[in-house]
């Protein structure tokens, strides 16, 4: 069994996992029916800053539409704090600018999901 790599900091946290994130090699395929990445199924993709655990991954859907996901739990998260937890994780690399639409969901193990698309509408093969 694989283990979550742990960090200090939200921001050490973010420089690793975004890294690998955002490397095309580990983008990967959304599911078709649409339905929530569930986190816990992928630990690479994954760190913990204490309680709190952060999921990051590029997700291609089937008609190449490129979307970022970033996903937060700890006990007594709220989507507020989650949020805040974004903006910092977020904030070396790709830092949050005005009208930025992000689609926020609460899955039902509780994490706290944050997507947007990460390229223009539809790749091009």
């Amino acid at each position: 069994m694989l283990s979550i790599h742990e960090h200090a900091s939200l921001e050490e946290a973010s420089v690793e996992l975004l890294e690998f994130a955002l490397d095309p090699s580990n983008w990967t395929a959304a599911l078709a029916t649409g339905a929530t990445v569930v986190p816990a199924q992928d630990v690479q993709n994954q760190r913990r800053v204490g309680p709190l655990r952060v999921y990051a991954v590029i997700e291609v859907t089937p008609s190449l539409e490129v979307f970022l996901r970033v996903a937060f739990r700890a006990p007594g998260l709220t989507p507020v704090k989650a949020a805040d937890h974004l903006e910092s994780f977020l904030k070396r690399r790709l830092p949050l600018t005005p009208n930025t639409e992000w689609q926020v969901e609460v899955d039902e193990r509780r994490w706290i999901h944050f997507v947007r698309r990460y390229a223009s509408p539809r790749l091009q093969a």
